[in-house]
This record gives C-alpha cells, structure tokens and sequence, in this order.
C-alpha cells in the first residue's frame, strides 16, 4: 500500500470510530489537512475500496472501513507502539508502560486503574473481577474475566448503546457469542499471550460484527486467566489495547 492511501484509511479509521458516519473525502480535506485535492482523495478511496480496505454503503456517499480495513489499521498501530517500546525503554519495562508515556493512557485513567485493583483484598477472583470491571467502565464496552472454568462479564449495556447493535438481529448474534465466551477462549492459540481478533477472526460469533481483545493472565497455582473487552468493530483500538495491557501488568503485580 502506498504512503498516501495508508494515510487516508488511517484517517478514515479514525473518522469513522469517532462518528459511527461514513466518512466523504471532503471532512478528510477539512479535518485531516491533506495535501491532496478532494478529487485525489476520491480517486485514492476508490483504490482502498478496491482493494477491500473500505466499503461504500449504499445509503450514504462516504466511506467505513472493512474488517480487513480494520486489520490493517491494528496492525500499524501495534507495529508503531512496538517500535516505540523498543526506542524507548530499557528491557525491564512493558509495552503497555510505553503506551501510557505516549499517552494512550492518561494519568488519570491509571490512577483509577490502580485504587480499584488494590483497593480489593480478597481473594485474587475478586480482584480479577475488579480489574474487567474497571476495564468496561473504561472502554464503554464488554470486559470480561476468566479463571479456569469461570467466566464473568461486565458491561453489556455498554455495547448495546452502541448505533451498531440497534437491529435486533444483531443483538441476538451478539448475545449468543457472549453466552459462548468460554467455547471461544478454548479455541485461542496457545502460543499467543495477547490477541486482537477482528469480526470474522473469531472462533466463534463471526457474524456477531465485533472485535475482541484479549490478554492471557498469569495467575496464582497456573491457573489459565484471560482478561479483554469485546466491543464493535468500531472500536478505538489505539486506546483499548493498551488499556487491556496495563490492566493485565497491574493484575499481575498484585496477584503474583
């Protein structure tokens, strides 16, 4: 993909996740200051459709991203935030540390972060269940939790203000994927410690039209933890990837 068009999907991405509106190459011209000509950017949107990076609703002039729009946009944002980590930080620290110094994570949201986590000194479930808690409260979408053969999930309101989900028939595909959260942990990799599966990517609920992030926990005795937040494939992935990691590392410190 060339400079320019990478740039226009990543703006288009970005438009659209703040929105929920197809996207038209005049708010690129007017939010986004390209130097390109509305016409350019027409022409360059005709190529991203091409390709199946962005699709052209029938309702509207503008643009949304597809699924392997989206992909390529995770992508790019996971390989920048790596290389940063790397720039940046001595071998000790985490990626997640690296995204709060960028200010993915505020200040603010770290501070709440770490009060609800280690405010609970209970038992290292409760704490588990705090952490996804504070995790949907955050991303205004699902969090969820799962310790063996425990799963819990908070925040399901969250998802169904979403414009997205206003056809019931998606709310009907989305609560099945929900009530079948556990099948899909089980078909994870196991090689993987931290996932992004977008829409079809999924084991299970393809046709649920949501993105799930999910982080393998290490746990007290080996117990199997995961801890992620399904949302929209709208979602803001920049902010919620981190988020979902730095829970995860805080998790971690106050468990082991």
């Amino acid at each position: 993909m060339t400079s320019r068009r990478e740039a226009i999907l990543e703006a288009i991405v970005r438009e659209y996740v703040s929105t929920a509106e197809p996207v038209g190459s005049l708010t690129l011209v007017k939010k986004y200051s390209f130097p390109y000509s509305s016409a350019t950017i027409r022409a360059e949107m005709a190529m991203l459709e091409e390709s199946g990076y962005i699709m052209h609703p029938h309702t509207s002039a503008g643009r949304v991203p597809t699924e392997k729009g989206y992909r390529y946009f995770v992508d790019m944002v996971q390989k920048e935030e790596s290389n940063s980590a790397k720039a940046s930080l001595d071998k000790e620290s985490n990626f997640a540390k690296a995204s709060l110094d960028k200010g993915r994570i505020s200040k603010r949201e770290e501070d709440i972060l770490e009060r609800r986590i280690a405010a609970m000194h209970s038992h290292f479930e409760r704490r588990f269940d705090m952490a996804a808690m504070a995790l949907a409260d955050m991303t205004r979408n699902v969090a969820i939790s799962s310790m063996g053969q425990e799963i819990y999930s908070h925040g399901l309101a969250n998802l169904f203000r979403q414009p997205e989900f206003y056809d019931n028939d998606r709310v009907l595909r989305v609560a099945d994927m929900i009530d079948n959260l556990q099948g899909l942990l089980r078909e994870l990799p196991r090689t993987k410690d931290f996932m992004v599966l977008i829409g079809n990517e999924s084991p299970v609920g393809k046709s649920a039209g949501c993105s799930l992030i999910v982080s393998r926990v290490q746990l007290p005795q080996n117990t199997r933890g995961y801890l992620g937040v399904l949302g929209p494939t709208r979602m803001p992935y920049e902010r919620v990837i981190p988020l979902v990691m730095r829970t995860r590392d805080l998790l971690e410190s106050e468990l082991i």
